[in-house]
């Protein structure tokens, strides 16, 4: 099923969602959204896409086309956060091998795209730190001391390498990008109440320095790689993706126009390309209606593999 396909993301309410995404969203709930989900078949995540015989789930749609899906190389999210996210770690396909668990590895990345002055992200133990006080951060008062305190900025691409151990805290909207996989290994929750993996963590960590791309840099690895493509009034472009790409477009309304095909975008919009074909991207000047809480940096974002 060659072609271009819209998709629908799947929008999920967390204690700590940041309210940037509630209008794209249209949440009414008491809870603010935390995950948006652009791009994934896992069943917890329901998104779908649109096709000439109406929507469907994503998950189907892929198991009727060519594309390798067992695992999907990549999931992609918009995070919105107002609080801090646990203090955890991921394992690397190796680990996952070692210690016996399901699929692989979960090696993601961030980009930023709107950050609070207060908010930070905490990226690795400090120099000189031993793993084992990540036993201990429930019994201190400052539990974060302990690592590296960044202060993120728009267009920041922090790579979240396996074993390195990382939270944020305040208010930050950012695209992740992550290998599909469940395995997050909680060290700290801030109070929450839910299960710790202490161990698991520790067995775990690597190296434990930061590793940012600053300004919208490129992001290339051996499993999937972002462009970020700068809009002024128009872009002529390919997807880069061999398998398959996933288009998203952070900026004013634009129109994106391929052969036959065309679609009037907004910001969050995604189209799957499960082909190359040449498109143009243009600016829709007659049109200003941004949405509230959300950046209009004009900049489209391709996954692929």
């Amino acid at each position: 099923m060659k072609g271009i396909y819209r998709l629908i993301p799947f929008a999920v309410p967390k204690p700590w969602g940041g309210g940037h995404l509630d209008a794209l969203a249209q949440n009414t709930s008491a809870e603010k959204i935390g995950e948006y989900v652009l791009f994934s078949n896992l069943p917890q995540f329901p998104v779908k896409v649109v096709t000439s015989a109406g929507e469907k789930l994503l998950a189907d749609f892929l198991r009727e086309t060519d594309i390798p899906t067992e695992p999907l190389p990549f999931m992609l999210k918009l995070l919105s956060t107002n609080d801090s996210i646990s203090v955890q770690n991921h394992p690397s396909d190796a680990d996952t091998h070692a210690m016996g668990l399901k699929g692989g590895g979960k090696f993601e990345c961030w980009t930023i795209l709107d950050v609070d002055s207060a908010a930070r992200a905490y990226l690795g133990l400090k120099q000189g730190e031993s793993p084992q006080v990540l036993n201990d951060l429930e019994s201190e008062k400052d539990p974060l001391q302990h690592f590296n305190a960044i202060e993120p900025r728009q267009g920041d691409v922090i790579k979240l390498n396996p074993g390195l151990v990382h939270s944020t805290t305040g208010r930050l909207l950012f695209y992740e990008i992550q290998q599909t996989s469940d395995h997050t290994f909680r060290i700290y929750d801030f109070g929450r109440g839910r299960e710790l993996h202490l161990e698991q963590a520790i067995r775990c960590m690597k190296d434990q320095t930061p590793d940012i791309l600053p300004g919208f840099q490129n992001l290339v690895t051996d499993k999937f790689s972002v462009n970020y493509h700068r809009l002024n009034t128009e872009l002529r472009l390919s997807p880069g993706g061999k398998k398959f790409s996933v288009l998203t477009w952070m900026g004013r309304p634009a129109r994106l126009v391929s052969g036959k095909d065309e679609f009037t975008l907004v910001w969050g919009d995604s189209l799957l390309f499960t082909e190359q074909s040449d498109f143009v991207l243009k600016a829709e000047p007659s049109v200003n209606q941004p949405v509230a809480n959300l950046p209009m940096i004009d900049v489209l974002f391709e996954a692929y593999c």
